[in-house]
């Protein structure tokens, strides 16, 4: 057992942190700051981590604005005669690693997972992409912890995120691998229902597991006198996947209702499933879209199909990488001299063409021509009432699946980036980096091209995507 001998914690810091604990039966800290009384709290603790035979489970919620990555369950075991501990995350169904921890005091009593661990370092290291990291940490105040229903309660020393320690009933593996299969099988995208005979509608952003609920203002009826709603309010909170529903990181309210989660019973045959709270006497409907499909379908090689009044072009053998997996692919031969990347909308089950700049093929280097001019793939409003070109990085165009598995092949439509706006086509061209220039836009990039016959920096009319194998 690793215990700081130095211990010393002020008063103020003590009286801080214990107002944050909520939970009765919590081992507090003391008045006084004694080393001996230090000693045997954190000893407690330990013996407490050591003894639960199957580990624990951490509700650890990360992200750097308004914990915009929401929460992951992750499972730890701790070997408290070595000072080791062995975490597994339901990002990855198998995978564990091992690394130290030490109990010990900075201001307060700390739990600090010292040495690094891929799992537990993920979001708290800082890269050349996240310089402040993602929002994680990986040294946590101890807040307090109850005995009595074994719960340990932590917060951030960075990002000040609340997270809580629970017992597990079974072995890390297997709970984490059914935990997989929950965040993995879990598509539900939005949901309606009524709270008090008030309409409610949400969106459930499963990427970054964010809860968002509206409240609908009824102003109108339709022709059909079908009542016509608008978004009188909007509440959100990070989430938490549990083994039967949502978990909330805060309470919400809605319509007068509060409630701090959501049970769930999914049917993802019937592409659908049902949330109740049932303390508050609610029931919402979830939706998952017709066509919706995981990400690891789009991987493979198509045929696009383009053009209009009976001219119609194709780009064959068109590759997919992924990319960043789960987020992104990489779309190879569709430019001779240049790539771009498809975003999967995880909402949607879809894949989006949408502005960008493109890419040096093989690269994450954007092509810069002449030093200033940024070669970008612009959404064309092209048609017979429509037009204009528009730099919106929502902007764009996505797959409409025809529904069969074995010849997949999809439509070409407006990815509903804006109202005003439908997309039907792409070209390329410079953006001026000058910033004292009348317009962003310097103009068309007709040195770079598409690829197939027409050789052209224009892409008018897309229609087909068709999977060749």
């Amino acid at each position: 057992m690793k215990l700081n001998r130095i211990l010393s914690i002020t008063l103020a810091g003590l009286v801080a942190l214990s107002a944050q604990s909520c939970l009765k039966s919590y081992v507090a800290y003391f008045d006084d700051s004694s080393a001996e009384r230090m000693t045997s709290y954190l000893s407690d603790l330990e013996k407490m981590l050591g003894d639960e035979q199957y580990g624990w489970r951490m509700e650890y919620f990360v992200g750097n604005e308004d914990y915009n990555l929401g929460g992951i369950n992750v499972a730890l075991k701790f070997d408290t005669e070595k000072g080791e501990v062995i975490a597994m995350s339901e990002e990855n169904a198998t995978e564990a690693y091992k690394s130290h921890y030490v109990l010990t005091t900075d201001s307060g009593p700390v739990l600090s997972f010292d040495t690094h661990n891929p799992i537990l370092h993920k979001y708290g290291t800082a890269s050349s992409e996240y310089y402040e990291g993602r929002g994680g940490d990986y040294q946590f105040f101890i807040i307090g912890y109850d005995k009595e229903n074994k719960v340990v309660s932590l917060k951030g020393k960075r990002n000040g995120n609340t997270c809580t320690l629970h017992p597990l009933t079974e072995s890390i593996e297997s709970y984490n691998a059914k935990m997989y299969d929950i965040q993995r099988n879990f598509y539900v995208s939005t949901f309606d229902g009524f709270i008090n005979g008030s309409k409610v509608t949400g969106d459930i952003d499963i990427r970054n597991r964010q809860f968002i609920a509206y409240e609908m203002n009824e102003y109108g009826k339709d022709k059909d006198g079908n009542p016509l709603y608008d978004i009188a309010n909007t509440i959100s909170t990070p989430y938490i996947l549990t083994e039967g529903g949502l978990s909330f990181y805060t309470p919400v309210e809605v319509f007068g209702e509060t409630f701090s989660g959501l049970d769930f019973n999914f049917n993802l045959a019937q592409s659908d499933t049902t949330f109740h709270a049932p303390a508050n006497g609610i029931t919402f409907k979830g939706h998952i879209p017709s066509d919706w499909l995981p990400y690891e379908f789009f991987e493979g090689t198509y045929s696009l199909t383009y053009g209009s009044f009976g001219s119609t072009s194709t780009i064959n053998n068109i590759e997919l990488v992924p990319e960043e997996p789960g987020v992104n692919y990489r779309a190879k031969g569709l430019g001779k001299q240049f790539d771009v990347l498809m975003e999967y909308n995880i909402r949607t089950g879809r894949l989006e063409l949408r502005y960008q700049a493109v890419l040096k093929p093989g690269t994450n280097d954007v092509i810069i021509d002449e030093d200033r001019y940024i070669v970008v793939l612009l959404p064309w409003a092209l048609g017979p009432d429509s037009g204009g070109l528009w730099m919106n990085s929502d902007l764009g165009m996505a797959t409409e699946w025809n529904g069969n598995r074995e010849n997949p092949s999809f439509n070409w439509v407006d990815n509903g980036g804006s109202r005003k706006f439908n997309t039907t086509s792409f070209l390329l061209y410079y953006y001026d980096t000058d910033d004292t220039a009348d317009s962003p836009y310097y103009d068309s990039a007709e040195k770079y091209s598409f690829a197939g016959s027409g050789g052209s920096y224009q892409l008018p009319y897309l229609k087909t995507f068709r999977k060749t194998k």
